[in-house]
């Protein structure tokens, strides 16, 4: 667990000058591209907002769940609600490390070395 929270860790900062490897303009362009159209894709996210509610109120410690809705959040443009979302992920099922890499994915490179640290503990 520690070796793969320590390479992820690694792939974020570039050991020569601490600058992110992640492309911010890539990154961005590809979420830009992700824009909802219609009146039926805002009610596809309403609905699997839904689910992924019943998900993760059913069963807490059901760490899939948690990355589903925060991803939901994510391409909707809601990226804020993603992280609140994938936080009370990490605090459900503390041991999973896929829920905490999730975590660190969508934070910035400062705060995601922040999330890691906290999931070594």
């Amino acid at each position: 667990r520690n070796q793969i929270l320590q390479i992820n860790l690694d792939k974020m900062s570039d050991d020569v000058s601490g600058q992110t490897v992640v492309d911010p303009k890539g990154y961005l362009t590809d979420l830009n591209s992700l824009k909802i159209n219609s009146s039926a894709e805002i009610g596809d996210i309403k609905k699997a907002r839904l689910l992924y509610k019943s998900v993760t109120s059913t069963n807490p410690k059901h760490a899939p769940g948690w990355i589903a809705a925060a991803r939901l959040e994510e391409v909707a443009g809601r990226l804020t609600q993603a992280r609140v979302l994938i936080e009370k992920g990490c605090e459900a099922c503390p041991e999973n490390e896929d829920v905490w890499l999730e975590a660190a994915r969508l934070q910035s490179s400062e705060n995601a070395k922040r999330v890691l640290a906290r999931a070594v503990k």
